[in-house]
């Protein structure tokens, strides 16, 4: 099976290779940039009281931005390298460990037609710093503390996915695809995973006007350095009817079969759903779907809404997954995307619009993204229910975006494999877990050149089998300065509260850091 598999593999490398070397009539734009930042932390290493170490810390980070928006190839890659060197070089954690030397993140993604209309190529890879638990301080949404040691985990992922598509003129459309991807992790104990995935898409076309439908198979083979091989199928039919323009009424049906160790042993059943989609205008637009799947009753919500200087969403869904899956999956609420909605009513061209975003992010100083549940690290297959709400408003000189987020997370299969990622007493933090938190982002133009940010997070952690209850919570104040077209400036206030990942131990951190940022 290795051979097959490596052969895959390299001809899934070779188109996307092939893809990056069509021409294209959009020019490439490469931009290095440089952050240099000193930082002054009265608990570097969120230690609890008594224990904490006053340090200043000297950070470096090189960057990388590279883009092509062309009519064949839509490529973007974002890199940086964070250096961190303390006054103290030997500082050290509660449990000794060292404190972080550097971190670095990585977010590439290709999409690229390699035929006309008939073959295309979709390609991600990642590299960023994941929770190894559900508690503890966020690692993703603009970490609190980059410096403390044993709360975090480099993860990898990559994926490469070729798919045909075909139109049967007016009366259908076929997608073929296949997906070969990988993650890892530097912890040991959390399995280095490739899978295989394949599926077929066939939807009615514009001959199906008042009734429409869709078929969809799907099959996926995971193989795991600490689990055992998987693998699952998913098929579903769906029926769509028009009501009336703005109203369409949905029904699926389907069957669901995975083939990992369950304590319970049911791992396969029928599935089926009603509900519809409803459209009363270009600005609104609500889907609801209510069914049922082999581990109980399920539920559907997509919900948005636009005015001309607000965007509201609210978004519900349940499903079973893994960690390796939520790896490669934008899970965060995404800043850009949320901006993006918001200036759609000021700036209709969607290229004018995103080099907008893109420049107001920069200029403002904003994260990335907001918060959202902790994706920590298991081996296991798990039941995720997850509800989020987002909205955002644009002002004269003000934006405001909040964000709050409730996840549960049970394990489905065996909890053996988890054994080694936490240890002792603790195998079963991450056994049964509910989140909740919540972000708001207060953005000030102050003057053309300058802008404060104010930004609030929380986040509580619950373990439902070990009967633990943390709560995170930090403040940051950022003042933003562009001294010129191509380098900015940061000052910024923070102060963090909370319990450390595993041992749980009670920290609070205050911090002031100052930035100068340059592109190049």
């Amino acid at each position: 099976m290795a051979k097959p598999r490596r052969k895959a593999l390299a001809a899934a490398v070779g188109l996307a290779a092939l893809a990056l070397a069509q021409p294209s009539r959009a020019d490439w734009s490469v931009t290095p940039s440089l952050s240099l930042r000193e930082t002054w932390s009265d608990n570097v290493v969120l230690a609890p009281k008594g224990l904490e170490q006053g340090q200043f810390i000297s950070e470096a980070t090189p960057g990388l931005v590279v883009r092509n928006h062309g009519p064949r190839v839509d490529f973007s890659l974002n890199y940086t390298k964070n250096f961190y060197k303390y006054a103290d070089n030997d500082v050290r954690g509660p449990d000794g460990q060292a404190a972080n030397s550097g971190h670095q993140n990585l977010q590439a993604q290709l999409h690229a037609k390699l035929i006309s209309e008939k073959l295309f190529l979709d390609s991600t890879a990642s590299i960023s710093e994941q929770g190894v638990s559900a508690f503890g301080p966020s690692a993703t949404v603009n970490p609190s503390n980059p410096f403390a040691p044993g709360l975090t985990s480099e993860v990898k992922t990559w994926r490469v996915s070729p798919y045909l598509l075909h139109r049967f003129g007016e009366q259908a459309s076929a997608e073929v695809r296949y997906a070969r991807d990988k993650v890892s992790s530097d912890q040991l104990n959390f399995g280095s995973s490739t899978s295989d995935q394949f599926s077929v898409n066939l939807a009615s076309g514009p001959a199906y006007r008042t009734i429409g439908w869709n078929l969809y198979y799907m099959r996926q083979n995971l193989q795991d350095t600490i689990s055992q091989s998987s693998s699952s199928q998913n098929m579903m039919g769906t029926l769509n009817y028009l009501y009336s323009p703005q109203l369409t009424l949905t029904v699926t049906g389907g069957y669901d079969s995975y083939d990992y160790q369950s304590p319970g042993g049911v791992t396969k059943g029928a599935n089926w759903s009603v509900g519809g989609s409803w459209r009363p205008s270009n600005r609104t637009s609500v889907q609801l779907n209510v069914g049922k799947r082999y581990f109980g009753d399920s539920y559907f919500l997509a919900a948005s809404h636009r005015t001309r200087l607000s965007v509201w969403s609210l978004n519900y869904s349940d499903a079973v997954t893994t960690t390796r899956a939520q790896f490669q999956l934008p899970s965060a609420v995404n800043t850009a995307s949320m901006l993006d909605q918001l200036f759609q009513a000021q700036i209709p061209d969607p290229v004018a619009r995103r080099q907008a975003v893109e420049a107001y992010i920069i200029a403002a100083g904003l994260p990335p993204t907001l918060a959202n549940s902790i994706n920590y690290l298991s081996n296991r297959y798990m039941l995720q229910k997850q509800l989020q709400a987002t909205a955002a408003f644009n002002g004269v000189r003000s934006t405001l975006i909040l964000a709050l987020t409730s996840s549960r997370r049970s394990g489905l299969s065996l909890l053996d494999v988890d054994a080694g990622l936490l240890g002792g007493s603790s195998s079963a933090l991450n056994d049964n877990t509910r989140q909740s938190g919540g972000t708001a982002t207060y953005n000030w133009r102050i003057s053309p050149f300058t802008s404060m940010n104010l930004s609030a997070n929380y986040n509580r952690s619950e373990s439902l089998s070990l009967a633990r209850r943390d709560n995170n919570r930090s403040v940051r104040l950022n003042l933003t300065r562009q001294f010129a077209r191509k380098l900015n400036g940061n000052l910024e206030l923070r102060r963090t509260k909370g319990a450390t990942a595993v041992a749980g131990r009670d920290y609070t951190e205050n911090a002031i850091s100052a930035s100068l940022s340059k592109q190049f």
